[in-house]
């Protein structure tokens, strides 16, 4: 029974004393990366590099399926070099207090591919909408520019979802919906 009692005074003791402590104040550039034009121009540097990697390593497998090794080691190179970058840019980046900055960059090139490929979308739809009121009225020369325009959208879209899919984007066309 002294036991009990011991234990639940304990209890309200370490109760009383969280409720009594304070929890610090969190300052804006704790929280969030700087803004300056300096950050911003070395983050979208970033990007690219990113992007670069990316695009040079899909390359490299796809000569290496062909089987034209000689462009594949190249395209390999290239990614090496664009790797380098990006570890510089990463080390720059840190040092001026971004957290995290590679993988900042993955999101943000995702969110554009993401964003390029919802624009495609409702280009497309509205180009149908276009057609289908063209064809009600019978303007037969406003649906065939209607038709081409979707068929060029699509274009669009395909080389969109290509570029999202190789960024890492999985499923593009279900998050454009």
């Amino acid at each position: 029974m002294k036991t009990l009692g011991l234990i639940a005074a304990g209890i309200l003791f370490t109760a009383a004393s969280f409720a009594q402590t304070t929890t610090p104040a969190t300052t804006a550039s704790a929280t969030t990366p700087a803004t300056t034009p300096e950050v911003k121009a070395q983050m979208k540097d970033l990007r690219k590099d990113v992007r670069a990697y990316d695009n040079k390593k899909a390359e490299a497998r796809i000569a290496t399926k062909k089987g034209d090794l000689n462009a594949a080691s190249a395209d390999i190179a290239a990614a090496k070099v664009d790797k380098q970058d990006i570890k510089a840019d990463k080390k720059t980046l840190k040092a001026e207090g971004v957290a995290h900055p590679v993988k900042l960059a993955d999101k943000e090139v995702k969110k554009g591919d993401e964003k390029a490929v919802k624009t495609e979308v409702k280009d497309i739809k509205t180009d149908k909408v276009a057609e289908q009121k063209a064809v009600k009225t019978g303007d037969i020369t406003a649906a065939q520019a209607d038709q081409a325009a979707v068929k060029t959208d699509k274009k669009d879209l395909k080389k969109n979802i290509r570029e999202a899919r190789r960024d890492g984007v999985k499923h593009p066309i279900r998050r454009a919906k």
